[in-house]
């Protein structure tokens, strides 16, 4: 498969052409695109799209944007003063450079994106698919409060070595509460994924960020938590659906390829103009 053209932004691809994000850059970009256009910014960058954290080996006069995915350690790049601005997934655990912006991590191309349903119409209460590394404690917790009890109804929680993806997407699309659990990083797609589907998404402490700040995701600091707070949800179908409609409003508004790539050419624009001054 061929790296994707633009007519108006020059980019440079530094990822192999079969990663999880290549469908949400990709769209990203194209929006980015039409963004800085219209702004007149279009000719102003070289975007350098990569998953590497070392110094740039890249040697031109016009100003370096990165995009950055899959830094599961939450790092700042070393090139960090070597570009004009980095958007990087993984939002770093220690402060930022004013260069350096968090942007959502988006779904995974596998994953197709059905319709979103109504909450009275979805078949499962709780859903998990994935793979148990690092989530040892989620997978303890949930088979003796859930799992074990008899009387537990439409629980889909399964650890998986291999994901069926078109049965995980069926199953996140009739899922009423979607749980998150982390692997290496608290970060993961199926957070994006289940606000995509509308679910209401429960997942465990974030690192802040502007997209997730005010956000109506429920975060937890221990599983522990899960069963009263999952119990109360399910008996109240007005707030079920409540919570489904703002999650997939912030999902279109904060976490989309849309309003990734307005969020980009915002703070292009801001930075490019003080630049000019």
């Amino acid at each position: 498969m061929p790296y994707p053209n633009f007519n108006n932004l020059d980019v440079i691809w530094d990822l192999p052409e079969n990663c999880a994000e290549w469908d949400h850059i990709e769209t990203t970009l194209a929006r980015l695109e039409n963004h800085l256009v219209s702004l007149r910014f279009s000719d102003r960058f070289v975007f350098f799209i990569t998953s590497q954290d070392e110094k740039l080996e890249i040697a031109i006069d016009t100003p370096i944007v990165v995009y950055q995915i899959q830094d599961k350690a939450h790092k700042i790049p070393d090139y960090v003063n070597d570009a004009f601005a980095i958007f990087k997934n993984y939002v770093p655990f220690s402060p930022s450079p004013d260069s350096v912006y968090s942007v959502p991590l988006g779904c995974n191309k596998k994953i197709p994106n059905l319709d979103v349903q109504l909450m009275a119409d979805r078949t499962i209460n709780l859903f998990f698919m994935g793979r148990a590394g690092n989530r040892e404690d989620f997978f303890t917790f949930v088979g003796k409060e859930f799992l074990s009890n008899t009387e537990a109804r439409n629980i889909v929680i399964e650890r998986s070595v291999e994901i069926q993806y078109n049965v995980y997407a069926h199953n996140m699309a009739q899922a009423k509460i979607a749980l998150c659990p982390g692997g290496i990083s608290c970060d993961t797609f199926r957070i994006y994924e289940a606000m995509r589907a509308g679910c209401v998404v429960i997942v465990p402490r974030q690192v802040p960020a502007w997209f997730s700040h005010g956000w109506p995701l429920i975060e937890l600091d221990d599983w522990c938590e899960l069963k009263p707070i999952a119990e109360s949800l399910l008996n109240d179908h007005k707030k079920l659906q409540k919570i489904s409609n703002q999650t997939r409003l912030w999902w279109e508004e904060k976490c989309s390829e849309e309003a990734v790539a307005r969020y980009m050419a915002r703070e292009l624009s801001l930075n490019l103009m003080k630049l000019d001054l």
